[in-house]
């Protein structure tokens, strides 16, 4: 029994690769420095993610757009990011409440950033 369960996963169509999604991190000109950090964390975490995205190069339209609004610290150890997420021209405003590092916040933003580009993809259809 062990071998036609098996031999039912080795017939079973492979998945078609995920294309890597075009990204942008982008922060206002005059965007304070928690801001501007936050966007260098993103970035970092976003390039790791290769499989996922690709960090658009000058010139480049991207599929896309993180945009870092501001950093604020709301406790001693507790901040809060606003942002938003930008696809086409619809704006998705979002705030991110965390303590601790914006380091390994970045990161989990990077680890769920294409399941809501994608939802957000969906839901423009």
């Amino acid at each position: 029994m062990p071998g036609i369960l098996l031999a039912a996963l080795l017939a079973a169509p492979a998945l078609a690769p995920v294309k890597p999604m075009a990204v942008q991190v982008e922060t206002a000109a005059k965007a304070d420095a928690g801001a501007q950090a936050w966007a260098k964390e993103l970035r970092t975490a976003l390039e790791a993610r290769k499989d996922e995205f690709r960090v658009v190069k000058p010139g480049e339209t991207a599929e896309l757009v993180v945009r870092i609004d501001s950093v604020a610290t709301t406790a001693p150890d507790a901040s809060v990011m606003n942002g938003a997420l930008v696809m086409g021209k619809t704006p998705k405003p979002f705030s991110l409440s965390y303590a601790g590092p914006s380091a390994a916040q970045a990161e989990k933003l990077a680890r769920n950033l294409r399941r809501l580009a994608d939802q957000m993809k969906s839901a423009a259809k």
